[in-house]
């Protein structure tokens, strides 16, 4: 359902414009205000929810000539992802190229002769509605996938449909990490830097090596490799591409987490002791984006998404498992050694052994 946001300071003019676009479009949501400071408060109690307003609606001359002008910044500022429309009687006071300045979809001029205004800023709306579809649908794509794939994603959506793939499935996670969080409490911002740029190290390891950022869950990480086409065969290529990911985010959070401790070290006399577990495992998994019209992600789905979870969680710091079906199709080129076996997993019986890159 889309929500719109009408800002006019005349009554009959926001009655009006909601009746008219009400009357065309009865899914979409209205909410209204008098001013630029009504809708920058409305936004801003929108903004992060899972109805967030899609489309502002504003006149140009309120409060004063620039009220329109002010309510399109301000819109922008607090969602860059918001379509807004700028209309007016005034055309005197109307300066276009300092409307689409500040970040307007269109003018809408509403003495224009032999143009009526609302079924006009009816069909902008629509435009705007199908853009920001558009727009969330390539910010999506943008999150999980490298730069170089765009393209092709683009040519051919179906790529990102639901169906069956041999995958290679990663997940990281910082051992110790809560206990850091709660050491340092009282200096949020230490904690908060350090988890951006781990974030962007890992994003720019997976896609450097071919991966897919699946999410960010806390301080973990999950990724895919395989998951788009061109595939090897029997997935050989992507299970070695994850082995160095892998590899490289080890070397690179040693780097992470040493120039931070130089901080770190500043607010707390105690100890601090984190490192990076890792687990790695190669199935067969359901994969794609799934979602509601809330939210889109591309993901992995099934039981050997599960299995990679579980090892993970046996790793210690600056240890790096994986599953027998990955060292089967890594070992020619990784080095690896037994680590043990594991036969206690839930809904998945059976033993298994597990290996480690050394």
């Amino acid at each position: 359902m889309a929500k719109i946001l009408v800002v006019d300071d005349e009554v009959h003019n926001r009655e009006a414009m909601v009746r008219a676009l009400g009357d065309e479009n009865p899914a979409w949501e209205f909410v209204v205000a008098a001013n630029e400071h009504e809708g920058e408060a409305l936004l801003l109690q929108h903004v992060g929810t899972t109805s967030p307003i899609d489309v502002v609606l504003t006149d140009l001359v309120m409060k004063s000539e620039a009220s329109g002008m002010t309510m399109l910044q301000r819109a922008r500022e607090i969602d860059p992802h918001v379509m807004a429309i700028l209309f007016t009687a005034k055309e005197k006071s109307l300066d276009r190229y300092a409307a689409f300045d500040v970040g307007a979809f269109d003018v809408v001029e509403k003495n224009i002769r032999g143009v009526i205004a609302a079924k006009e800023i009816n069909i902008k709306a629509r435009a705007a509605l199908r853009y920001r579809e558009w727009s969330r649908k390539v910010a999506m794509t943008q999150r999980y996938f490298d730069r170089t794939l765009y393209g092709a994603i683009d040519r051919d959506p179906s790529l990102l449909a639901l169906s069956e793939r041999v995958v290679t499935i990663v997940f990281w996670d910082i051992r110790g990490f809560s206990l850091l969080c709660e050491i340092l409490k009282a200096h949020p911002t230490l904690i908060a830097g350090f988890l951006k740029e781990y974030c962007d190290i890992a994003a720019k390891i997976v896609f450097s090596n071919g991966g897919v950022l699946d999410k960010f869950i806390g301080d973990g990480v999950m990724a895919l490799f395989g998951a788009l086409p061109p595939h090897s065969r029997d997935g050989r290529e992507e299970a070695v591409a994850a082995c160095h990911a892998a590899q490289q985010f080890r070397l690179a959070f040693v780097e992470l987490r040493d120039r931070w401790m130089v901080d770190w070290k500043l607010y707390s006399p105690q100890d601090i002791r984190i490192g990076l577990g890792c687990g790695i495992h190669t199935g067969s998994a359901l994969v794609g984006s799934v979602g509601t019209e809330f939210r889109d992600q591309f993901t992995a789905l099934g039981p050997h998404v599960n299995f990679a979870a579980r090892i993970e969680g046996r790793s210690q710091g600056g240890q790096i498992l994986m599953s027998q079906s990955t060292e089967g199709r890594t070992s020619h080129s990784v080095k690896t050694g037994p680590a043990g076996e594991i036969n206690d997993i839930k809904n998945i019986p059976g033993i298994y052994r597990l290996f480690e890159i050394v």
